[in-house]
């Protein structure tokens, strides 16, 4: 996709895939050219992996398979790779302090020690990964229609393995993604990563080990102020990057993305992997962020179901084997977008003094430096804005932002011809923004996208109908029911966000005719607001309000008069779309906004949850609107919680991280800050 072109596989036509014009640059995105022959045919490729030189699943998981290794690399078996944990200097100075503060025995404390180990460490076998990845790639065979990878990037990324340790980061929309990642690494002879894996897999019977001797090692959710822990997990990790036993991968966002679009990066995981190289143990380390698109994933179901307050059922592999029914619907296409290798080397160039660690003995856990940490936290969100940079964008996800512009007019029918030619509208916009846009020739795109959107949309005679009650939504109040299709589609209205969120902030401002400073003025408040629900690049927003604003003026999509210095939008029908893709998310927060001005509670004695806070305004808006509902974000739980956080971000409520629990001491600032976003927000709210 992009400038890639597509492999020519037997039976297989290439396909067409359409892109934004990509302006931003980042900083540092050095990828080595492939040299040999072999490599080059590969280059500039886009790889499907489903139907890839192998004639049946045995024979591909059976193949020669001999990865370069990391060029210090000495060979270990994942006993020894405890044991050397275990003597390392870090674990045993915490040891000797839980020794002195508890009066513990080595002894005891040792064996605790050994115990996470066991609990927490891999089993890598090569057999099983082989066995089981034959087997997995049979199973997906059968509900998926295509698996593409961009060869480039991959080719680069073998090369990379000898030279130096990798960080595999991928996006994570689905249980599914650590499979095709190691999937991909194994087709392409790289070596197979380990994988940080939350416990939930591990208690599942029989399936935790076969994870476990697939690479994955397990850590638990929370482990907050236990010293213990946390040496032997920060030891774990490291000495595999130090030692270069494998790539490690982690997910930069924490968990699975239940929205649809990218959540804010966490922290921990990337500055444990990068301390070896503060520390000069390493000389530089290799990041690759990877980004996988799905047509359709095979939680959107129970991802919906959870968004309205549905608890998840645990995992187990009794829920597993009653998940079969999964194998009998297809879901479409995946592609999977390996980006620009990052050098942490030349990137914390003036940046990072490494020099400052070489002054602390070795038998010393150094604390993380202020500007290592600042480092980290800016690496973090390139890391995501690289991924979002890659995302790939299906019709399916232009269909749904389509009816739900329609919903938001309260039409919940549209003609079947309206509908096609608003999406090939969509799809030039959407494109013309800055969205990658994948129209694949081999698919007829409306009847394809249907399928996709299944069962929350429908055709009768000659119109397409979103269902207000789903079969999926079986056993839900009536305005849930219908709040299930939209969440639904709002998730794969989400998939294009990233690419056109900043003209939607504008064509909200521009809904009437203001200067160039009103205009900036306003965008920043909706940007600060957004900053929890949108991922933006750090201390950027003057030149992302710059950017976007001079793109929408040279599509000719927005107009500026030098006589009255005014901008305005050209296309009513375009301004309308491109609010009503970030009208859910301000009604969702101004109404929360306003509940919590009344029922907030005013002291930290008496603070209330966030969960308990976000559940009395879901509960709230259920019955301030009648069904059906044209906003499914004002039941979404996720976005209600995300307006008390940003509450806190901008000083109006206190935010107690520890307790997650939150209390106002001051209403009024709240209540003047809500009255200003309401005056933004006056055309929308009369519209409900």
């Amino acid at each position: 996709m992009c400038d890639h072109g597509v492999v020519e596989i037997p039976g297989i036509n290439p396909s067409k895939c359409y892109h934004g014009d990509d302006t931003e640059q980042y900083h540092i995105e050095e990828v080595l050219p492939p040299q040999d022959e072999d490599e080059c045919e590969q280059c500039d490729e886009l790889v499907e992996l489903l139907n890839h030189g192998y004639s049946s699943d045995l024979k591909w998981s059976m193949k020669d398979y001999r990865p370069p290794r990391y060029q210090y690399l000495r060979y270990r078996v994942p006993s020894e790779i405890r044991d050397e944990v275990l003597k390392s200097n870090r674990v045993k100075r915490v040891l000797s302090i839980l020794h002195k503060d508890t009066g513990r025995s080595m002894e005891s404390l040792d064996e605790e020690a050994r115990s996470i180990l066991e609990e927490m460490g891999h089993q890598f076998s090569l057999t099983i990964l082989r066995l089981l990845g034959g087997l997995m790639r049979k199973l997906i065979k059968e509900i998926v229609t295509s698996i593409t990878v961009n060869g480039d990037n991959i080719i680069a990324l073998k090369r990379l393995s000898s030279d130096s340790p990798l960080l595999l980061i991928p996006t994570h929309r689905s249980y599914l993604d650590f499979i095709i990642v190691t999937w991909i690494l194994y087709s392409f002879d790289i070596k197979t990563p380990v994988i940080a894996a939350g416990q939930d897999f591990m208690f599942m019977k029989g399936v935790g080990s076969l994870l476990r001797r697939c690479g994955a090692y397990f850590i638990r959710r929370s482990f907050g102020k236990d010293k213990l822990y946390w040496a032997l997990f920060a030891e774990y990790t490291q000495t595999h990057i130090i030692n270069g036993d494998a790539p490690v991968e982690f997910f930069i966002e924490g968990t699975r993305s239940r929205t649809g679009k990218s959540l804010q990066p966490k922290f921990g995981m990337l500055t444990i992997a990068l301390e070896p190289y503060f520390d000069a143990r390493v000389a530089d380390v290799s990041i690759c962020p990877i980004t996988l698109c799905y047509e359709k994933t095979i939680e959107e179901n129970l991802h919906v179901r959870e968004l309205m307050g549905i608890p998840k059922p645990k995992e187990s592999t009794t829920g597993l084997i009653k998940a079969r029914s999964v194998l009998d619907n297809n879901y479409g296409r995946i592609c999977v977008k390996a980006g620009n290798i990052l050098s942490v080397h030349l990137l914390s160039r003036g940046k990072v003094d490494r020099k400052r660690r070489a002054l602390v003995p070795r038998s010393v856990i150094p604390s993380v430096h202020p500007h290592e940490r600042h480092f980290v936290n800016n690496l973090a969100y390139q890391i995501l804005l690289e991924q979002q940079r890659n995302s790939v964008v299906f019709p399916c996800s232009v269909m749904a932002s389509i009816l739900l512009f329609y919903i938001s007019k309260n039409k919940w029918s549209v003609p079947h011809q309206q509908l096609r030619d608003d999406m090939l509208w969509g799809c030039d916009l959407f494109t013309k923004l800055g969205c990658t846009i994948d129209l694949d020739v081999r698919y007829e795109m409306m009847q394809h996208s249907l399928d996709m959107l299944g069962p929350v949309v429908r055709t009768d005679d000659n119109n397409v109908i979103v269902e207000r009650n789903p079969s999926s939504s079986e056993h839900l109040t009536p305005i849930f029911r219908s709040c299930h299709s939209l969440i639904s589609l709002g998730r794969r209205r989400n998939e294009l966000m990233h690419g056109v969120i900043h003209a939607s902030i504008i064509a909200k401002i521009l809904e009437t005719s203001v200067t160039y400073g009103h205009a900036y003025h306003v965008y920043s408040k909706i940007y600060r607001v957004l900053q929890i629900e949108f991922v933006f690049k750090p201390n950027n927003m003057e030149a992302d309000f710059e950017s976007c604003l001079s793109r929408m003026v040279s599509l000719h999509v927005v107009s500026y008069s030098p006589d009255s210095l005014l901008y305005s939008f050209s296309d009513a029908k375009t301004r309308d779309l491109l609010v009503s893709l970030i009208e859910p998310f301000l009604v969702t927060y101004n109404n929360a906004w306003l509940f919590c001005i009344s029922y907030t509670p005013r002291t930290s004695e008496h603070a209330q949850s966030i969960k308990a806070l976000a559940n009395r305004i879901q509960t709230y808006n259920s019955v301030l609107y009648n069904e059906p509902l044209r906003f499914g974000e004002l039941l979404n739980l996720n976005v209600i919680e995300n307006s008390i956080l940003v509450l806190g971000t901008l000083g109006l409520i206190t935010v107690d991280k520890n307790t997650k629990t939150v209390f106002c001491k001051n209403p009024n600032n709240l209540s003047d800050f809500c009255i200003e976003l309401s005056l933004l927000l006056t055309p929308l709210i009369s519209k409900l």
